[in-house]
């Protein structure tokens, strides 16, 4: 008689600690970051620091949250980069189906990279620009083949530069960037003084990420 009350609280147990585990598992929020170096948190002296995406984890800890974070970024990613990973790499698919939400921001490296090659005018920008609005359109469709939910684009902040044709191409790129929940940066981090320590790089400083983080919380309550 005793054994199989003894057998039967062993299922009970298993089945309680199975139960238990399942419901923490659901309830763990998983975010995917996808993007270059203000996805990394590359402050302004070129040191990797605390990201806009390490500041919505900390705070939605502190409102009690299971967080799980996957961080699929690189300094220097470019979109063609990125979606090569996305084709390949079944860990990243597996995490974009598990994913409640999704960080991407890339596209900088591509402007900078390709208005380095060219003597740029106008017309060459603008083919520039048409070239990684069509890239951006198949990673996208790469991504949604996998994450079901809204994507939130982070865009870029104006350049360190005077260069006119430089600082035109990065609103253009935020442009084709604009769609579904996007972080305007351009505007947001437009008191250079205050988010930008180094006036020599482009990354913003502690500040800058805070701000930035912010507005994703916003955009995440609406």
């Amino acid at each position: 008689m005793k054994r199989p009350i003894k057998l039967l609280i062993l299922i009970i147990l298993s089945l309680s600690v199975y139960f238990i585990y399942q419901s923490t598992k659901e309830a763990t929020i998983k975010i995917i970051t996808l993007g270059d170096g203000l996805s990394v948190g590359i402050d302004s002296y070129a040191m990797n620091c605390y990201s806009y995406t390490d500041y919505y984890k900390d705070y939605l800890q502190k409102e009690n949250k299971e967080v799980e974070v996957e961080n699929y970024s690189k300094e220097d990613l470019s979109i063609h980069e990125l979606l090569y990973k996305l084709k390949t790499n079944p860990t990243i698919k597996r995490d974009l189906m598990e994913a409640h939400i999704l960080f991407l921001n890339v596209g900088y490296n591509d402007l900078i990279y390709k208005m380095s090659v060219e003597d740029i005018n106008m017309s060459k920008l603008n083919k520039i620009i048409y070239e990684i609005d069509k890239e951006y359109e198949s990673l996208l469709k790469e991504i949604k083949k996998y994450y079901k939910n809204e994507i939130i684009v982070v865009g870029y902040p104006k350049s360190n530069s005077d260069d006119y044709y430089q600082n035109i191409g990065i609103r253009k790129l935020n442009n084709i960037l604009n769609k579904g929940k996007f972080i305007n940066t351009y505007s947001l981090l437009n008191n250079r003084n205050k988010y930008f320590s180094n006036p020599k790089k482009y990354y913003p400083n502690r500040l800058g990420y805070i701000k930035i983080y912010e507005e994703i919380q916003k955009t995440l309550e609406k």
